[in-house]
């Protein structure tokens, strides 16, 4: 179930920021496109300081293959927040 949850979030991201784009897109005859990744970016950096990371460690979604493996890894720490398997960050 933890998967489930883990991928629906993921998608869920991708969705916002496709629908940021669409609307950006339909708004401005002169857009380029960015949006999408600084939806993403800011999902990761509200959900990050809560499962352990700091906000700036969302960053580290824009490293190509490590990237995915880290929107991964916080969306399974934010499927089950309650329930967290791993240390609180001091200091």
């Amino acid at each position: 179930m933890r998967i489930f949850k883990t991928i629906s979030l993921v998608i869920g991201m991708y969705i916002a920021a496709i629908a940021m784009e669409l609307i950006m897109f339909s708004n401005s005859p002169t857009y380029e496109g960015g949006m999408a990744i600084l939806v993403i970016l800011g999902l990761l950096g509200f959900m990050a300081p809560k499962v352990g990371y700091r906000w700036f460690d969302c960053f580290l979604a824009i490293v190509p293959i490590y990237g995915i493996v880290f929107i991964f890894r916080i969306a399974y720490r934010v499927a089950f927040l309650p329930q967290r398997d791993w240390s609180e960050r001091v200091g």
